[in-house]
């Protein structure tokens, strides 16, 4: 097989080298699998910049632990949870929350880095659409559109999304998870 040359930033290949020589890895075989894996996102149809989101939607699953199942068994799991012991999977939800919320907040130490931080992920999450509106006074208002399908795991949803805005130094005023996964929050910045 022949060999190509390929032109790249300096900087990054000498990153490219230093990282190989310290995994036993050499230029070549590092060159090809990120060439292999871009093209396979290239075929698939994707945006080839979806790869480094998926770099770092990774990196967060690596870190919180985050197992992959699929939404059907998470809306099935919800709905027996919610009916068999309904404070119990609040509490639950609202435990994951501070968990995430914990976890973004050591990633991004403002709403306005959270919006950014999310930005580089948002490509690769089920999550479909998040807005944020600024109301009269020190309200915000937030639209998250894309976060389960029944109300139980919009519901559940909502408790995780609730303890990370709150995390971010505001009080929720109002909050209602819609089936379809559609949750609606009015949120006060929380005064010193």
């Amino acid at each position: 097989m022949g060999r190509v040359n390929i032109a790249a930033d300096s900087d990054l290949i000498k990153e490219i080298e230093k990282e190989a020589k310290v995994r036993g890895y050499t230029i070549y075989s590092l060159t090809n699998l990120a060439l292999k894996a871009m093209l396979e996102m290239i075929k698939t149809g994707e945006d080839s910049t979806r790869l480094q989101d998926l770099v770092e939607l990774y990196k967060v699953f690596k870190d919180l632990d985050v197992i992959p199942v699929t939404s059907w068994y998470i809306e099935n799991l919800a709905k027996l949870a919610y009916e068999k012991d309904q404070k119990g999977f609040q509490s639950l939800c609202e435990g994951a929350g501070m968990q995430v919320a914990s976890y973004l907040k050591s990633k991004a130490s403002t709403l306005e880095e959270l919006m950014l931080f999310y930005e580089n992920v948002k490509s690769t999450l089920p999550i479909k659409d998040l807005k944020i509106r600024k109301l009269e006074g020190d309200d915000i208002e937030l639209r998250l559109t894309g976060t389960g399908f029944s109300l139980e795991s919009t519901f559940c949803a909502s408790m995780v999304f609730k303890k990370i805005i709150e995390s971010y130094g505001f009080t929720i005023v109002e909050i209602v998870p819609s089936p379809g996964g559609i949750i609606y929050v009015r949120a006060r910045v929380n005064q010193p």
